[in-house]
């Protein structure tokens, strides 16, 4: 799995930093070699356990792209493309 944490720091005071928002990005196991298949969760504003979000990415090219681009198809299937 992978998680990724958004954090805001306020003057970059990590004694006042805030979760406000979480992504997790999990193998479902339904892929092959080339191709992996994920579950994605979103979660946010001080509630990091709490489900926000759902979506499944499928047919992602493990071998030929990274996790930025693995980060951004789950963005994609959860929130969808934005201006």
């Amino acid at each position: 799995m992978v998680r990724a944490t958004i954090e805001l720091i306020p003057f970059g005071d990590e004694n006042r930093k805030q979760h406000i928002g979480t992504i997790e990005i999990a193998n479902n196991g339904s892929g092959s070699g080339d191709l992996g298949n994920y579950d994605v969760r979103l979660s946010k504003f001080d509630r990091p356990m709490s489900t926000w979000r759902r979506g499944v990415i499928m047919g992602f090219r493990r071998i030929k792209r990274g996790p930025f681009d693995l980060l951004l198809a789950a963005l994609d299937t959860t929130v969808g493309k934005r201006r």
